[in-house]
């Protein structure tokens, strides 16, 4: 990682609520080793400025897939031993291990620290998508079977077209349940939090 200027303390906050988002997104643990440092250095470098940034849902989706594509090309799951053998082999993160790490970046980045101000916080936050884990695709596949054929088991089956079928789902549950009251990532919030007692 990249050093800030020790002096500017704004700048470290903003590296290190990066470096808390990713560690909080639970998905570094099976990711090989050097991964996070690479997912650090393109969101500290790039991604979370051009989200910051974004005037529209339509720029932040595109700034999202940017990054998710380029995490499905550039980062890689680790290979997994037991008892000396191979039990998972190395190959490359799906798409919804990349989505599933930016968006519970970007919600401790934006929604707990309301990063990058508060002007732009308060725009952002209605466009962060829930950071959707194994769980609450279990329950939203148990609401809605139709959404997506076959329902994907785990974060590492997802794909884009999945990711954005769960994205639906998670609103129209959102609608009906709360009253749309609530917003996606409120929504992965709570679920975490009902879902994992």
């Amino acid at each position: 990682m990249q050093q800030p200027a020790v002096d500017d303390p704004d700048e470290i906050r903003f590296h290190n609520i990066i470096g808390m988002g990713l560690d909080f997104s639970s998905m570094i643990r099976v990711f090989e080793k050097g991964s996070e440092d690479r997912l650090w250095n393109k969101l500290v470098h790039g991604t979370a400025q051009k989200i910051f940034n974004t005037q529209s849902k339509e720029e932040f989706n595109l700034a999202h897939w940017e990054f998710c594509d380029w995490g499905t090309r550039n980062i890689f799951l680790a290979e997994r031993k037991k008892n000396k053998r191979i039990i998972k082999q190395r190959k490359l993160a799906s798409y919804g291990q990349i989505a599933k790490t930016l968006d519970v970046t970007l919600k401790v980045a934006v929604y707990y620290s309301h990063l990058p101000d508060l002007q732009k916080y308060k725009r952002i936050m209605a466009w962060l998508n829930a950071g959707v884990d194994t769980r609450m695709m279990e329950m939203l596949s148990k609401k809605y079977p139709d959404l997506i054929r076959p329902w994907p088991s785990t974060v590492e089956e997802v794909d884009r077209a999945s990711y954005l079928a769960i994205q639906e789902g998670v609103l129209k549950f959102i609608n009906q349940e709360h009253g749309g009251k609530l917003l996606p990532v409120e929504f992965d919030d709570i679920y975490w939090y009902k879902l994992n007692p």
